[in-house]
């Protein structure tokens, strides 16, 4: 899988997009609020210019007895300042409506954003995703991206304030001279860039600190985990995952706090050259007081004028700087968004748990039954190493097969392969004729069963963790009950206050945690629920957590089970192979050993080797 690049502006440009996308009316809403607010000040100004002349010109004529008959009677004056209070009271009235708008915004685009980021997620086929590091960085980035677009939100609002604020200013500020807007814009631009500059630099050290943060992330789990809590504490972990996780985090803020300071030093300087952008027209508009040529109204004025374009200015010129930052964080979102699995789907049909059948591959049955690989070949992506070397293998309907051989001999690996969690890189595999790849991926699977070696504990009810290996049954107690006392766990009922409603996992409320060996029979008991459906049956280590009694008990419902149907067991422990029709020995992702327990074992080769090994431990 190839990463799409994307340039600040692509990525921008796409960002927008989601952004108006997610929050149409909360983003007209703030532009009208921050119409409101940008021009008033503006307004105001000028309000308060005409307030501060007829004023000094009412004094200018002398004492006046009767103020307050004064300003009733000079309506220009009167208007000026009732609109001006008015005003004000109006735009700091409206500062809780626009908290409650930016609030709005906020969760609008964190909901739309980060949903699209599970979705594609959720339903990337590509087991690679989560077991590649670059990939595993990329999702690392993405996470960070979905904080920044959450602030483009907010930059795009204030941004609106910026420039209603901005546009009336540069008018008014104009009719000192124009050549005063002129100054004020010159003398900022160079700050624009040098923002600019900083957050790239910045976000370079970030892209290239995500393998670190994934680290840290990594140790920080390993901390607060459940699954680790005893062992840390038993073998008094704490102080080397604990100075692990500092170690890390100090590269991290040395090389961030070092770019940093060199940002806020740089722009410290260009803002003192933008100083002088104001102190120009300001001392212009004293001088023009003094010599006559400007009023007291028009000191007042221009001065907040002038202030408030610089204001203006220093706003889009920072959200310059934080939406290009948006800019760079936010592309791996939309490498993300765009990232095509290696796999191929096949035609785009209803999820099995709707369809239930897989008319395709039912139809699919020809006069070549059962699985073939054919020369099949295989290299986990960036990894030039082989894994499966040109593998040749069928396995029959009502076969019973079992992969075994030593750690890193490719065993798991071809069980990924069958189930299509990968696709090989070399050579083909057929089922029924047809290959892999060219059939509807959701409905293949929906004809396996699996039992993986690292089964999954969902943080559900005991229903759902069941019932979830085949939907349309999820609500049939009765089948629920069958496959509990098939996979030997049907006591389990009996222990439960709430049944098959109790929640599975202590992060749940009220949740319960099981054993080792009673989470894998639930294991079990979910691939059970799929029988009816399945050709293929995949156990990857089946009985890695059950004592050697209760295991002899799975070994006969796996042989029950499996009969009529094509199984694949992947095991360490031989006694399973033993009961298996055909015992496959891998050996540096390589076939070495086929055939029967008896015939193996009368050929005293690897298999044989093995088998006596571990069944001297049992003597």
């Amino acid at each position: 899988m190839t990463l799409q690049a994307l340039t600040p502006m692509q990525a921008l440009r796409r960002s927008l997009q989601m952004v108006f996308q997610a929050a149409p009316i909360e983003l007209r809403r703030l532009a009208w609020l921050n119409l409101l607010t940008g021009i008033g000040p503006s307004v105001s100004l000028f309000l308060g210019k005409v307030v501060i002349d007829e004023a000094a010109a009412l004094v200018g004529q002398g004492g006046i007895e009767q103020p307050l008959a004064a300003l009733l009677a000079n309506r220009t004056l009167l208007w000026s300042l009732v609109i001006a209070l008015g005003l004000n009271l109006i735009v700091d009235s409206v500062d809780a409506v626009g908290s409650s708008l930016f609030a709005s915004l906020r969760d609008r685009v964190e909901g739309f954003v980060r949903g699209k980021v599970l979705e594609k997620v959720a339903y990337f086929d590509d087991i690679a995703l989560f077991e590649t590091p670059d990939l595993l960085n990329l999702l690392e980035l993405t996470e960070k991206g979905l904080g920044r677009i959450q602030r483009l939100s907010f930059i795009v609002a204030a941004t609106f304030m910026g420039v209603f604020t901005f546009i009336p200013s540069v008018l008014v500020s104009g009719s000192i001279g124009g050549w005063v807007p002129l100054a004020l814009i010159a003398s900022a631009i160079p700050s624009i860039f040098v923002e600019m500059r900083h957050h790239k630099k910045s976000w370079r050290v970030e892209e290239t600190q995500a393998n670190i943060t994934r680290k840290m992330g990594i140790y920080s789990k390993t901390i607060t985990d459940p699954d680790y809590a005893k062992e840390v504490r038993l073998f008094s972990l704490q102080g080397v995952l604990l100075g692990r996780w500092q170690s890390l985090f100090g590269d991290m803020f040395t090389q961030m706090e070092r770019v940093r300071r060199e940002g806020a030093l740089t722009v410290m300087v260009w803002a003192l050259v933008g100083g002088l952008g104001v102190a120009l027209p300001y001392g212009y508009v004293v001088v023009g007081v003094l010599q006559g040529n400007f009023t007291l109204g028009d000191l007042a004025l221009y001065t907040g004028i002038i202030l408030q374009l610089r204001r203006s200015l220093f706003i889009l010129i920072a959200h310059t700087g934080d939406i290009y930052d948006v800019s760079l964080a936010t592309a791996p979102i939309f490498q993300l968004l765009d990232l095509v699995p290696q796999l191929h789907t096949g035609s785009q049909r209803l999820p099995a748990m709707v369809t239930g059948q897989s008319e395709a591959i039912a139809a699919s049955a020809s006069a070549t039954p059962g699985i073939q690989l054919n020369q099949v070949s295989f290299h986990y992506p960036g990894v030039d190493r082989p894994i499966l070397q040109n593998i040749d293998l069928t396995i029959q309907p009502g076969e019973m097969v079992a992969l075994v051989g030593e750690n890193g001999a490719g065993k798991t690996t071809l069980a990924k392969l069958l189930c299509r969690l990968y696709d090989p890189t070399g050579g083909q595999i057929l089922w029924q004729g047809q290959d892999l790849r060219q059939l509807d991926l959701t409905q293949l699977r929906s004809r396996i069963a699996v039992v993986m070696q690292d089964y999954a504990r969902f943080p559900a009810t005991l229903r759902e963790n069941i019932g979830w290996g085949y939907f349309p049954k999820l609500q049939e107690d009765e089948a629920l009950r069958v496959v509990l006392q098939e996979a030997g766990i049907e006591t389990l009922l009996d222990t439960l206050d709430q049944g098959l409603e109790t929640p599975l996992g202590r992060q749940l409320e009220d949740g319960i945690d099981l054993s080792g060996g009673q989470w894998q029979r639930v294991a079990i008991a979910r691939a059970l629920m799929r029988l009816g459906e399945a050709d293929l049956l995949v156990f990857d280590e089946p009985t890695a957590a059950l004592d050697p009694k209760n295991e002899q008990e799975i070994y006969r419902i796996f042989r029950q089970i499996a009969r009529g149907r094509m199984a694949v067991v992947v095991s360490h422990r031989l006694a399973l192979a033993k009961i298996c029709d055909r015992i496959i020995v891998l050996e540096q992702g390589k076939i070495l050993e086929s055939g029967s327990h008896d015939s193996l074992m009368a050929l005293g080769g690897r298999y044989a080797e093995m088998f006596n090994r571990q069944a001297s431990s049992y003597v």
